[in-house]
């Protein structure tokens, strides 16, 4: 299904619906603020888009049918000179009333290996996950970028097929991580290092350039070492990455920043002290707890050639049978207007799973079933959800605003690929459904739809 949804805050139907609040809103380019409805907590900023096409994700992600976008808002308009009460006049520019780039930076980071003609190259059989032995940024190998004595808004991306990252800088020099995943945390957290980033999470960091002087050079680099696409196998001390003691040529620098100038213009940009804080959930109850295991020994349910496939990976639903992906099993089935309670878990071994969950933003409640565990940089709202070996997480989300039919799946796309990926859908009426959607099915003459293949008795 190709859904037109239109780009609005969520809760726009019941939240602040006649657009009154200046902090839900987009930027106007006379330095004013388009006010829309919704719930100006759940605004969204750096974003990423790929090709989904089943069984070949990995491979065409890889071979560069991905990007990012920025979403840009009253809150974070990329114009750290407006002062209007509303702003958090984030590092980006002053030229243009939104959106200026020169101060705020994507870096889609992503491991690559090129074959003896200098072609992209790539094992569809492997099916714990392919690593490269090259970083690349923005597509770039051994890229060098530019910087002023100023502040700047890093939006880095791991846009990588199976590789983990966990990056510092070369000097160990503090980073302020104010955004996961396109929402801008309650609270800047100030690090040395950034939590190991799963493929597909988005973390965003201001890395103030104004203590070095002109003339030094500062490097970003990998502290992850892997062994294969399972996952991570260790994180090094930054002595040992810089030393290239590792056997993986992924860790180490990979990211040269020069700093070249003084800033062409004073540096007003702030980052402020409260960002965005959570959505308020107290006055809205929880329908329904899932449980949802991720691990390898899928099984299948149908033999359909067309909707079905069966690979090395699963996932089980509240208690049943790791199964394969199937396109025409609906295996959960939460009801529109209401809050659910996913924990998503590891089965076991050295393996990772960054999970994504299509539709809304959800919130970490949980890691291993404590609160306590979640880190200062997780407790905004996120998309995807790193389970880390054996271990497991709680998450909260709504469904609301739009129906339909979702994914759920791993963002290793590998294992995606080979079948870690199931179907849900949003329905109105709750147990039945009052009209399950049926399963299209892509043909070179055009598309079809049949009926689902099967619904989970546990779906609701």
């Amino acid at each position: 299904y190709d859904y037109h949804y239109p780009v609005v805050l969520a809760g726009w139907r019941t939240i602040n619906p006649d657009a009154t609040d200046p902090r839900a809103g987009g930027p106007a380019d006379n330095g004013g603020i388009i006010k829309v409805p919704g719930d100006w907590h759940e605004t969204m900023s750096s974003h990423w888009f790929h090709d989904h096409m089943f069984s070949f994700t990995s491979q065409n992600v890889y071979k560069g049918m991905a990007g990012m976008f920025n979403i840009y808002s009253a809150l974070d308009r990329g114009n750290e000179e407006l002062d209007d009460g509303v702003n958090l006049r984030l590092p980006s520019g002053t030229a243009k009333g939104w959106g200026n780039l020169e101060y705020d930076v994507n870096l889609m980071v992503a491991d690559k290996a090129w074959d003896g003609n200098g072609q992209l190259a790539f094992d569809i059989f492997q099916t714990d996950g392919f690593l490269g032995d090259a970083m690349t940024v923005n597509l770039a190998y051994n890229p060098f970028f530019e910087v002023e004595r100023r502040k700047y808004r890093f939006r880095i991306l791991n846009g990588a097929v199976a590789r983990f990252f966990k990056i510092t800088l070369s000097d160990a020099s503090p980073m302020i991580f104010i955004a996961n995943d396109g929402n801008l945390l309650p609270s800047p957290v100030v690090v040395t290092q950034l939590d190991e980033q799963g493929i597909g999470e988005r973390y965003d960091v201001v890395i103030d350039f104004s203590r070095y002087t002109v003339g030094q050079k500062v490097w970003m680099v990998n502290l992850l070492e892997h062994e294969d696409g399972t996952g991570p196998k260790e994180t090094l001390s930054l002595s040992d990455a810089l030393r290239g003691s590792s056997s993986d040529p992924c860790v180490g620098k990979f990211l040269e920043f020069r700093i070249v100038r003084d800033p062409a213009t004073p540096d007003v940009s702030q980052v402020p002290a409260v960002m965005i804080p959570n959505p308020d959930l107290s006055t809205v109850p929880v329908a329904r707890q899932r449980n949802f295991v991720f691990g390898d020994d899928g099984n299948q349910t149908t033999d359909d050639p067309v909707t079905s496939f069966r690979g090395p990976w699963g996932i089980g639903t509240n208690g049943g049978d790791k199964l394969d992906a199937d396109f025409g099993r609906i295996s959960a089935a939460p009801r529109s207007g209401t809050r659910e309670i996913w924990t998503l878990k590891n089965d076991g071994g050295d393996w990772d799973h960054p999970i994504h969950i299509h539709f809304e933003e959800g919130r970490i409640l949980a890691r291993n079933g404590s609160a306590s565990n979640v880190p200062a940089w997780e407790r905004g709202r996120k998309d995807i959800y790193r389970l880390r070996p054996d271990g497991s997480v709680t998450v909260t989300i709504q469904f609301r605003d739009f129906a339909g039919m979702f994914m759920e799946h791993c963002h290793n796309t590998t294992h995606e690929d080979n079948a870690m990926l199931l179907r849900w859908e949003i329905d109105d009426s709750g147990a039945p459904f009052l009209q399950p959607l049926p399963t299209p099915i892509p043909k070179p003459q055009g598309v079809t739809f049949e009926p689902p293949t099967q619904i989970l008795k546990s779906a609701f």
